[in-house]
């Protein structure tokens, strides 16, 4: 058994960003190489976006993305679909969908973020 506090995590750029100019932060709670090897869960992490910033527009061509929001409120585009987002809205983003998630408040928009291999 491995037990990890998310406090003992350091919020890092997403890897898709700037680093010196990040749109989203994130704190990885497992890593591909944490989980079982035989499981498609690539990454479990908490992401925040500071007010009124944009990450920046991507895709995954291997992994399906599922974001919870918990705190904020924002907007999602998919694929050029856009989408409200508030606290308790589930979102997924299917492998090769270009995404990218809106800040739209006056505080920091939090979500949790999971990814899953497709086959």
């Amino acid at each position: 058994m491995k037990k990890v506090n998310q406090k003992d995590r350091e919020w890092e750029p997403g890897s898709h960003e700037d680093p010196k100019n990040p749109g989203v932060y994130k704190k990885v709670l497992i890593r591909r190489e944490e989980a079982d090897p035989k499981s498609k869960l690539m990454m479990f992490q908490l992401c925040k976006i500071p007010p009124k910033t944009t990450h920046v527009a991507h895709t995954h061509q291997t992994m399906d993305e599922i974001f919870y929001f918990t705190e904020g409120n924002g907007e999602i585009e998919i694929n050029n679909e856009v989408e409200k987002i508030n606290p308790g809205d589930r979102i997924i983003v299917p492998a090769g969908q270009m995404h990218q998630v809106r800040n739209l408040g006056k505080t920091e928009l939090k979500f949790i973020g999971l990814g899953v291999a497709v086959d």
